[in-house]
């Protein structure tokens, strides 16, 4: 009898850079799922929905990358506390075969937020539970992951305040990102209410209600002439480069921050990079935070080369991994527990190893088999 074989992808535009295959493939392995494939596929986000309605039964799952992780949303059912409240998934789940005229046979989750949570936690380790300040480069949909995560964090640390650094508003006063965060904050304490609030315990305010934790800050500008960065950024010409930034107060709010962690494309923290660099060396800072930055190609980033003379500095393959194995625990679930022909005894051995299965051992098959890519 000829096994069954089962696809998963990641799906998104552009997608070529993509490592979620060698982690996927590197867990199926782990698993003894040798009938099982995963890949990637260019989609955009007008050829999402028919893509999805030519799958046949063959296909359990879909990872979704930018800039699919909205447009996911209205051709499934969100399955998960942070997929219903950001609006945003980045995992499809297939529980029959893949048909829109019945969306509740795809089930949405999103796996970013601890994703970046876990990242957090296996970096810092007990020093996660003193960080006080967080700050988020950016305001897009990682950025909201990057919120919930916080607001994760804040249950078990003293973090008491986020700013988020981002473009203007049209407005061009208000920085984006702010309202919709403080909404979720607030969304969350109503949601649960006796969870931990991210304010500071000795706030003075004759109504906390008032209180918004979440405070933006413009996303600082360089002057372009300044912006010439090389292979080594200690070789550019950074002198006035302080004087030419249009926010101070945001190089300022990330060195003071415990927790940094940046959500924009590759290179868009480039000069925001070169800027923290000068800053440094110009007021003799010794010691930063820690930053995650979940950008992974080009490793490292600019940013991040700077971050790591100065303080722990988290690459984007971290959050990567573990949002992964949330993602196989999630796909194969379905068919690790369960037989598609109970008389046939060769499922006994199929599914064997997933009776107790040790996910530290699988994470750390993918880990080994990032590394070899990267």
């Amino acid at each position: 009898m000829v096994e069954k074989c089962y696809n998963c992808a990641v799906l998104g535009n552009p997608i070529s850079h993509s490592l979620s295959p060698v982690l996927h493939n590197a867990a199926y392995k782990a698993l003894g799922l040798n009938n099982w494939h995963y890949g990637k596929e260019k989609v955009s986000e007008e050829d999402l929905k028919d893509f999805i309605a030519n799958l046949d039964d063959s296909w359990k799952g879909l990872s979704l990358t930018m800039p699919l992780k909205k447009t996911i949303m209205s051709l499934g059912v969100a399955c998960d506390y942070w997929s219903k409240t950001l609006g945003v998934a980045n995992t499809a789940v297939f529980s029959k075969k893949p048909c829109l005229e019945n969306p509740e046979t795809i089930e949405l989750c999103n796996t970013d937020v601890n994703g970046i949570v876990m990242a957090l936690i296996h970096s810092l380790k007990s020093q996660i539970l003193n960080a006080k300040s967080a700050v988020i480069v950016g305001s897009g949909n990682t950025a909201s992951s990057a919120m919930a995560a916080l607001i994760e964090i804040a249950q078990g640390s003293k973090l008491s305040k986020v700013s988020v650094v981002a473009r203007l508003q049209s407005d061009g006063k208000t920085v984006k990102g702010v309202s919709r965060f403080n909404d979720l904050v607030d969304k969350h304490n109503s949601d649960f209410p006796n969870s931990r609030r991210i304010d500071p315990s000795n706030l003075n305010l004759k109504n906390k209600r008032d209180y918004k934790p979440v405070c933006g800050i413009e996303f600082p500008t360089i002057d372009p002439e300044f912006i010439k960065i090389s292979q080594d950024i200690e070789k550019c010409d950074k002198s006035h480069i302080l004087e030419s930034i249009s926010s101070l107060g945001a190089i300022e709010a990330i060195v003071n921050a415990d927790i940094v962690i940046s959500t924009v494309p590759a290179h868009v923290a480039d000069g925001l990079a070169l800027a923290l660099c000068e800053y440094c060396q110009e007021k003799s800072i010794k010691h930063l935070g820690a930053l995650l930055d979940v950008v992974y190609d080009p490793r490292p980033s600019q940013i991040l080369k700077v971050w790591r003379k100065y303080g722990m500095g988290i690459g984007g393959e971290e959050m990567l991994l573990y949002q992964a194995l949330d993602q196989v625990k999630l796909m194969t679930f379905e068919y690790r527990h369960s037989s598609d022909d109970p008389s046939d005894d060769s499922c006994t051995n199929k599914h064997q190893s997933d009776k107790a299965t040790d996910y530290d051992y699988i994470r750390s098959c993918m880990e080994k088999a990032l590394q070899e890519a990267l």
